[in-house]
């Protein structure tokens, strides 16, 4: 694709979890727990109007879902701050010097005063309905690959509490994570392709590792990325945790708008118009559709509306074929998803399909009036539902008519998004008041060598090109310099190597990629020193990590190294057995049957000798 052509536009917001000791405002540790909560509470939390007197876009429609919340508390990781019954403390001074720190590797300027504010967040993620953030520097730049990235604002704020569950009427929340700092990195929309933004995000992710003082791990940090196209608009998408992902979510959404902007076009030739919504259980009584069946055995309501000119246009496709499914069906299904809490919209671009027959359709077109370019939706579900899920997936279809709307979305695994709410503005924003302004210290902070410029130094270790960029851009760069420098008897080529692979390589073994990610460094450091004493072989370091997943620990006794003698009775066994056989398939039999009891190379020396 010509994203040149495209006008592809693309920033960033990187949010990163400092390690402090304790959290942004109030003395609680930053440690996330898991176990069972000490404390449950329930609450709701309601829109209010910013310092404009107007209520944020964003806000209203969080309040509109009707929602209430389940917090889980503990007693030694969650205070009054965090249930929202006691003002909060001073701005946590620590926090601020690592933001300052990256404000200046980043070349950006700091501000002359710092002036928390309050962002209204009703979705439940902050129990007092906003969150409090911090512009701590403005107006930085960065290289990248030569090519010059303008970086917006720096920014200290709190995280926001861990999501549990959510169900369709209320969303459990862990407090433990509330509070704790961040580090908000915004760039300008300065990147014009998919690959350019990965490269700009792993970029930043490398100066915020380079500071020491972050923290690593899955879900410690997010980058949220921001695409528009020239004649789209700026959209949001969440919760991009992995970088490899990035460049299919700004590719996808390019997409996905051009598919749209093709479609307004030829609505607009079309004269195309949203009819309103009308009750179709009657017309659909003898509808054999689970959809359909689902709601009106309920005593809920079957809800139609026609859209002229619509047809073939709301089943189109926008991405190429194989890729995931994205059309303006789904916008309309997320719109209803989202705003009514139904499970989705049925369109006739789709029918005959779901056990709704070609008779049926022909009946609700003959009652909906539908000609030969019109099309129409249903939505079936109880009866204050279908009304709200229609209501708003009209309203999707209005704005199809007219342009991209600007909105914030959800990243799917799959580089596909989903609707998550309106596009946040200005009116959510005003001064928080139960701290004073902070004035930056400058003095004092140093700035470490940035990881990046490592890279020579490693590829003097024996790392190849690739694989010392690999590791200075990871979250094991420091951990490599200390098993480097500490196991002089290995390879500083195979320690990076493994720190980079080991995590695809349990997932062969079955171990998620979260509990992979949450293999501590500790635990690297405990199977590193048992490779480095000879009682760990290589070959069963993976294997290793993968029971520490299960046990908490490391069982060496499960993968014991032979000693010389009992190595030499297996290989004279082995020799024996295949005296037919050329040395390699030698080799091969033996890795068969060792692999993971002896050290790959012992084993082919001692064959060396055996064999002669």
């Amino acid at each position: 694709m010509n994203y040149e052509e495209l006008g592809l536009k693309a920033g960033l917001e990187i949010h990163q979890q400092l390690d402090t000791n304790h959290k942004l405002f109030c003395s609680c540790p930053t440690q996330i727990r898991d176990d069972k909560a000490d404390v449950v509470i329930k609450r709701r939390l309601r829109a209010s109007a910013g310092e404009t007197g107007e209520m944020d876009v964003a806000a209203a429609y969080e309040q509109l879902r009707g929602k209430y919340f389940i917090y889980n508390a503990y007693n030694d990781t969650v205070c009054d701050v965090e249930l929202d019954e006691e003002p909060i403390h001073s701005l946590n001074s620590e926090a601020l010097g690592i933001v300052l720190q990256v404000a200046l590797l980043l070349k950006a300027k700091p501000v002359d005063r710092i002036q928390v504010m309050r962002k209204t967040v009703v979705d439940g993620s902050n129990t007092s309905g906003f969150q409090r953030t911090a512009l701590a520097a403005r107006n930085g730049k960065i290289a990248v690959d030569g090519r010059a990235v303008g970086i917006s604002s720096v920014c200290v704020e709190e995280e926001s509490a861990k999501i549990v569950e959510r169900a369709a009427d209320y969303d459990t929340y862990n407090l433990s994570r509330l509070g704790i700092p961040l580090v908000e990195v915004a760039t300008a929309a300065d990147m014009r392709s998919p690959e350019e933004v990965k490269e700009v995000a792993e970029y930043i992710g490398m100066v915020l590792r380079s500071t020491g003082k972050v923290k690593r791990g899955l879900g410690t940090i997010r980058q949220d990325v921001n695409v528009s196209i020239r004649e789209g608009a700026r959209v949001e998408i969440k919760g991009a945790q992995e970088l490899r992902l990035i460049p299919k979510l700004v590719e996808y959404e390019a997409l996905r708008q051009k598919g749209l902007v093709e479609v307004a076009a030829e609505l607009k030739k079309r004269s195309a118009s949203v009819g309103k919504a009308v009750d179709v259980t009657k017309v659909l009584e003898s509808c054999a559709s689970e959809v359909i069946l689902s709601a009106t055995v309920k005593g809920g309501a079957v809800l139609a509306a026609k859209l002229s000119g619509f047809k073939g246009l709301i089943g189109r496709h926008f991405l190429p074929e194989g890729q995931p499914v994205v059309r303006l069906g789904k916008e309309l299904s997320g719109y209803a998803r989202a705003y009514a809490g139904v499970g989705g919209v049925v369109h006739s671009d789709e029918l005959p399909n779901y056990g709704i027959t070609a008779a049926d359709v022909d009946k609700l077109n003959r009652f909906l009036g539908c000609g030969d370019n019109d099309a129409f939706i249903i939505v079936a579900a109880n009866r204050e539902s279908a009304g709200k899920g229609i209501k708003a997936a009209l309203e999707r279809a209005k704005q199809a008519m007219k342009c991209v709307p600007s909105e914030v979305r959800k990243a799917n695994d799959d580089g596909t998004t989903t609707f998550l709410r309106p596009m946040p503005g200005s009116a959510r924003m005003y001064p928080e008041t139960d701290v004073p302004l902070v004035a930056p210290q400058l003095e004092g902070i140093t700035l470490p060598r940035l990881l990046i410029e490592k890279t020579a130094d490693y590829q003097k270790l024996g790392l190849s090109p690739d694989l010392a960029r690999s590791i200075v851009r990871s979250d094991y760069a420091e951990l490599f310099e200390e098993l480097a420098g500490k196991f002089q008897t290995l390879n500083p080529a195979y320690i990076a190597d493994t720190l980079m692979s080991f995590a695809k390589e349990m997932a062969i073994l079955g171990v998620s990629a979260e509990a992979a990610a949450a293999v501590s460094d500790d635990s690297l450091r405990q199977v590193f020193a048992a490779v480095n004493s000879g009682k760990l072989a290589k070959e069963s370091v993976v294997a290793a990590l993968a029971d520490i997943t299960k046990t908490g620990k490391l069982g060496l006794s499960k993968f014991a190294v032979m000693t010389d003698t009992e190595l030499e009775k297996e290989l004279k066994a082995i020799v024996a057995a295949n005296k037919s056989l050329p040395f390699n398939a030698l080799i091969g039999k033996a890795m068969e049957r060792l692999r993971g009891k002896a050290p790959g190379q012992k084993i082919v020396e001692k064959l060396k000798t055996l064999s002669k």
